[in-house]
């Protein structure tokens, strides 16, 4: 049994399997097309669900400062009375050459400062000074580094083997007869942050 042939040269089957595709695909664009634009009403919002578990807040961490005070100093280098105050940083290095150290002051002026560190763990610990001219660090009330006299800035270091954990004082001296003048601290930094 042969396929009639359409005048074009293609069977009859062919013709009408073609334009019954096309039918569909026509169909099935109209529809996406009128899905695409034809959209319904919004709905109602959902309820929100249950809120996440919070997260604890902690205290703020402390950071350690070194409360300063300035003296004068004799010129046999004596400490005189106190001309103002200020805060430092836990670990420094300020180098005023040979300009103004504090306030009107560049020579025969020097400062006492305190500041509390917290030993958190076991192991040596680290404490450095620098100074032009004289400096000595105290470690609750104990000498431990001391870099006297009037000469170029230079550092002194320390290892302290142990130390027991909690709270602990340094005081720091320093004084600037003449010349130039710079002051450093340095220490491990575990010992200069804690939570409050």
């Amino acid at each position: 049994m042969s396929e009639t042939k359409i005048s074009s040269g293609i069977s009859r089957t062919t013709f009408i399997a073609g334009i019954l595709i096309a039918i569909i695909l026509s169909s099935v664009l109209s529809t996406l097309i009128a899905l695409q634009f034809a959209k319904g009403p919004k709905g109602d919002k959902g309820d929100t669900g249950p809120q996440g578990i919070q997260g604890l807040t902690g205290p703020a961490p402390v950071f350690a400062q070194w409360d300063v005070h300035w003296k004068t100093l004799s010129g046999a280098l004596q400490w005189g009375g106190e001309v103002g105050t200020s805060i430092f940083a836990g670990r420094f290095d300020y180098n005023w050459g040979g300009g103004q150290v504090f306030s009107t002051y560049s020579t025969y002026i020097g400062f006492q400062a305190t500041m509390q560190i917290k030993m958190q763990r076991d192991g040596p610990v680290n404490f450095t000074i620098g100074s032009d001219d004289s400096s000595s660090l105290f470690l609750d009330g104990s000498l431990i580094i001391d870099n006297p006299g009037s000469h170029p800035y230079r550092t002194r270091s320390t290892i302290r083997s142990s130390l027991s954990q909690g709270f602990h004082t340094l005081t720091l001296w320093y004084i600037q007869a003449t010349g130039g003048s710079e002051a450093s601290f340095d220490c491990d930094s575990d010992l200069l942050v804690w939570s409050g």
